[in-house]
């Protein structure tokens, strides 16, 4: 299905969804807030249908889970005074999201072996992980695209006719805290269950400075440095997938197991001291507000 067909034909037309300014994840500042977030949002439904209707499985399920979190990111922006619309929407995308778990953390795990190991390093390992990665839940992908269709008939009637700019604002201090407080408790332990955490309120301070760069330009500087932080920190965990799920499989022999363990081991030391140093830059001790600045247009 062509992915217009979600989305009626006047907000097409006086939303300009085929504009690259929408698809770039940027909210229009020359609009009303609540008109620049239901075009946000109609755009990245658009664009998530359109990768489940042209991508082959493994990418479209990346896509439409990337789709998902810049949906939630942006409903976070915009939650406080809309707790209600949020807890709908939120909750839709994040089961549709949750539907393609499976089948995306194989691929994770792929990608891990493969930036540290060739087919021929680990025969026994990576012929384990290439069974593992061919079992696919391919009716999740199609489920996956109804749900778009049903959230995309949705967001022109979403009740936003009071929000203002100075809302999103808020929302945008609210999630910068958030990860500010999650990198305190996060760095110090390296737990995993705390990094994850902390990557994804990373991601969505990342997203709020995306959507909101054009009203307050000060915001682009943050943008490369948060990417490259979400980065490092999904492929922490992606290395913490692959050392989790090869511990347990009890039929890969040692002498492969140990020093693939081994190398795995010094990359994640590598990617953590990264994950240090960026998190010093950006989120620094003390610094709980950063400076926004209009832009003069």
């Amino acid at each position: 299905m062509p992915a217009s067909g979600l989305l009626p034909a006047r907000w097409i037309r006086g939303h300009g969804l085929g504009n690259s300014e929408y698809m770039a994840y940027r909210l229009n500042s020359r609009e009303t807030f609540a008109a620049a977030i239901k075009a946000a949002a109609q755009a990245e439904v658009t664009a998530a249908a359109t990768a489940s209707g042209e991508l082959p499985e493994p990418e479209a399920v990346h896509e439409l889970r990337k789709h998902c979190k810049k949906m939630r990111a942006l409903l976070r922006l915009i939650r406080g005074g809309h707790e209600a619309l949020y807890r709908r929407e939120n909750a839709h995308y994040r089961t549709l999201a949750r539907r393609l778990a499976a089948n995306r953390d194989m691929v994770s795990v792929c990608d891990a072996y493969a930036a540290i190991a060739t087919p021929q390093d680990f025969p026994r390992i990576h012929t384990f992980i290439a069974a593992r990665s061919g079992r696919r839940d391919r009716a999740a992908l199609a489920q996956a695209a109804e749900s778009l269709r049903r959230g995309a008939g949705r967001i022109p009637d979403w009740p936003l006719a009071d929000l203002r700019w100075r809302q999103g604002k808020r929302g945008f201090f609210r999630a910068y805290e958030r990860a500010h407080k999650l990198k305190a408790r996060a760095i110090p332990r390296g737990a995993a269950g705390a990094l994850h955490e902390y990557r994804k309120r990373t991601k969505d301070h990342w997203y709020h400075c995306r959507l909101l760069q054009e009203r307050y330009p000060s915001l682009a500087g943050r943008c490369a440095p948060l990417e490259a932080l979400s980065q490092m920190l999904g492929d922490w965990r992606d290395l913490h997938l692959l050392c989790e799920l090869l511990a347990a499989e009890r039929e890969i022999p040692p002498g492969e197991l140990v020093p693939l363990l081994e190398i795995a081991g010094q990359r994640g030391a590598t990617l953590y001291r990264g994950i240090q140093r960026l998190s010093a830059d950006l989120f620094p001790v003390g610094k709980t507000a950063l400076p926004l600045t209009r832009g003069h247009k």
